[in-house]
Parts: structure tokens; C-alpha cells; sequence
């Protein structure tokens, strides 16, 4: 696999998951069995709109000449899914969601890997 095929998974998970919290965030909360609440729904579309920018730097940073380019959008989804994974790892142990949260420590983990293995690993690739 190379970075680009790496982009291009996280694109789409992220267009799915940032287009929900965006546009469909009290729904989405209750999937993950949190009552929302002006405050929650608020925070969720914030989110939503983040990961919906990042999913603008998976998009273009697939297709660009520019090996540093590729490193430090690359640093960027690293960081952002480190962060994601603690916190929805943290949000998971906590009992403050249900099951389906399982999948946002998974995916962010799983995500967070890949993004290692391209800097630290097979730097190379990118």
C-alpha cells in the first residue's frame, strides 16, 4: 500500500463521519447512545467541520508532487488521529457510550498506525 491508497481509505471515512456530525449530529449521537443536548450537538457539528477539512487535505494531498507536502499532511492526520483515538478511547473505558463507540477507537487507531508506518517506517512510500 502507499500513501496515496492511505488518503484515499481516509477520505471517504472521513467525508462519511464528518458529513454526519455536520449536518446529522443529533442523530448521530444517539447512535452512540448519548442524549444530545444543545452543548453535545454544537460540539459535534464543530467537529464535523474539522474532520471535513482534513478530509480536504486527504483528497489533494493524494495527488501531490511534493514529498514534504505528503509528510506533513501526513503529520497532520497523525496528530489528529492520536488525539481521536485517546479521547474516544478514554470517552469508551468511561461507559459514557455504547457499544458503537468501540468503532471511533478502532478506525482513529487503525488510521493513526498507517500514518506511523509512513513516517517512521516507510517514509519511503510517501
Amino acid at each position: 500500500m502507499r500513501l496515496k491508497h492511505l488518503f484515499t481509505i481516509n477520505f471517504f471515512i472521513a467525508i462519511v463521519f464528518g458529513f454526519n456530525c455536520t449536518f446529522l449530529a443529533d442523530m448521530l449521537l444517539k447512535v452512540y447512545g448519548i442524549v444530545p443536548d444543545p452543548a453535545s450537538i454544537w460540539a459535534t457539528r464543530l467537529t464535523g467541520g474539522s474532520i471535513l477539512g482534513f478530509s480536504t487535505l486527504m483528497w489533494f494531498g493524494r495527488n501531490t508532487e511534493s514529498v514534504n507536502t505528503r509528510k506533513a499532511i501526513t503529520l497532520a492526520l497523525l496528530i489528529q488521529d492520536i488525539v481521536g483515538f485517546v479521547a474516544s478511547l478514554d470517552i469508551q473505558l468511561g461507559g459514557k457510550v455504547n457499544l458503537f463507540g468501540w468503532s471511533s477507537p478502532f478506525i482513529y487507531g487503525l488510521m493513526a498506525a498507517g500514518y506511523a508506518y509512513f513516517l517512521f517506517i516507510r517514509p519511503d512510500y510517501c
